[in-house]
């Protein structure tokens, strides 16, 4: 029984019509990109996101980017109108001149006024005004140095920076 399952088995992929063998076609192998896309609905938020603005105020003379462009660290976004902070600058610098000179005339009047409070020349309240006069020409200094240095600050800001690689996502500001 077995023999005959066998032979009958046989006999039907016998009878079976031929299918041809597959033509496979040769080509050398090489290295090539495979492309995969992806469509999706959805939305890109950023990794992180940076609000630029300059300490200097002034009419915006140009912009050298526009929104979607791709902005190496230190590359120049906006230019503004270096004139005012200038200016600025330049009165800051004589501000700091001026209290300089008016705490060495501070520092030497003390120094008369001690040594004639020592000799009991002048009254208590002249000595007590020589050092409040010092005291003040110092902190005019202090503020005039403060001063000088966010001028530089404004005036180094009319040239405005990217601070880090990036994509402009957006731009408040049309010339």
């Amino acid at each position: 029984a077995v023999l005959l399952a066998l032979s009958g088995a046989l006999a039907l992929s016998a009878c079976e019509k031929k299918v041809d063998a597959p033509v496979y076609e040769v080509v050398p192998v090489s290295r090539r990109d495979i492309v995969v896309t992806v469509n999706a609905t959805g939305s890109i938020q950023p990794v992180d996101s940076v609000e630029i603005k300059s300490k200097a105020s002034g009419e915006i003379m140009r912009v050298h980017v526009q929104t979607g462009d791709v902005v190496k660290k230190g590359q120049l976004l906006v230019q503004v109108d270096p004139r005012i902070p200038s200016s600025t600058l330049e009165q800051a610098k004589a501000d700091l001149e001026m209290g300089q000179a008016q705490e060495a005339n501070a520092q030497s009047t003390l120094r008369r006024a001690e040594e004639l409070w020592g000799s009991k020349s002048i009254t208590e309240q002249e000595y007590e005004q020589a050092k409040y006069s010092s005291a003040q020409a110092k902190a005019a200094v202090v503020r005039a140095k403060t001063n000088l240095e966010n001028a530089r600050i404004a005036f180094q800001d009319t040239d405005v920076r990217a601070p880090k690689d990036g994509v402009v996502l957006t731009k408040a500001i049309d010339i």
